[in-house]
C-alpha cells in the first residue's frame, strides 16, 4: 500500500480548509455539512475526519488560516515602528483579507456577536495567529509608553478586535456608505487609540 506524503497531506487538509471556507461563507455555520464539504473538495465522505476531529474544528481551521494570511501581509507590508503605524499596518493588512473572503467573515462575525459557549471559545482560540500579533505591538506600545498600562495587553487586544468587528459590522449595515473599507483602518485606530473625548 502507497504511504501517503506530508506534502500531499498538506496539500489535502489545504483543499478541505479552502472548500469549507465556501461552504460556511455560503451555508453559515450550522448549516455547513461535513460530507458535502468533503465531496466538493474532492474526497469521500468521512474523509474529513482524517484531518478535523469536528465541524467546529474545521471551522476554527478556516479561521486560522485567515488570521495567518493577514498576519503575513501585515510582515511584509512597509510600516513605521510607532504603535499607531504598526495597528494601521496590521487592520489594513486585515481588511485585504476580508475583502477576500468577506462571505466567511461575515459568518465569523455573526458567530462572534450572537455568541454560543460552544463556539465563542474557539473562536477566541483560532485568532491567536493575529491576536498574538497585537497583543506584541500593545505589549511594545505599554513599554513605549504609547499605551495604557493598568490593563494587560491581551485585554486591549481583545478591545481592538471588538472595536474591528463593530465596524465591520457598520461597514456592511451601510451597505458599504460608512465607513467605506479605505477609511476603516484610521476610523479603528482613532476610535481606539484616541477615543470620543476631547
Amino acid at each position: 500500500m502507497a504511504r501517503i506524503t506530508s506534502e500531499a497531506k498538506e496539500t489535502s487538509r489545504q483543499r478541505l480548509l479552502e472548500e469549507a471556507a465556501a461552504h460556511f461563507a455560503r451555508d453559515g455555520f450550522d448549516r455547513a455539512n461535513i460530507n458535502s464539504i468533503a465531496i466538493a473538495a474532492g474526497f469521500a465522505k468521512g474523509t474529513i475526519y482524517n484531518y478535523f476531529t469536528s465541524k467546529e474544528e474545521l471551522f476554527g481551521e478556516v479561521l486560522t488560516m485567515a488570521c495567518r494570511r493577514a498576519v503575513t501581509r501585515y510582515a511584509g507590508s512597509p510600516h513605521g515602528n510607532s504603535v499607531r503605524d504598526r495597528l494601521a499596518a496590521l487592520v489594513a493588512a486585515d481588511v485585504d483579507v476580508l475583502r477576500e473572503q468577506e462571505p466567511f467573515m461575515k459568518v465569523l462575525i455573526r458567530e462572534a456577536m450572537g455568541f454560543r459557549p460552544d463556539t465563542y471559545p474557539i473562536i477566541v482560540e483560532h485568532l491567536a495567529p493575529f491576536l498574538d500579533v497585537l497583543i506584541e505591538v500593545l505589549a511594545t506600545g505599554v513599554e513605549a509608553g504609547e499605551i495604557r498600562n493598568d490593563r494587560p495587553p491581551a485585554q486591549l487586544a481583545l478591545l481592538f478586535v471588538g472595536t474591528l468587528t463593530m465596524l465591520y459590522v457598520q461597514y456592511w449595515g451601510s451597505g458599504g456608505a460608512w465607513p467605506t473599507l479605505e477609511e476603516l483602518p484610521e476610523l479603528a485606530l482613532a476610535t481606539f487609540l484616541d477615543g470620543a473625548g476631547t
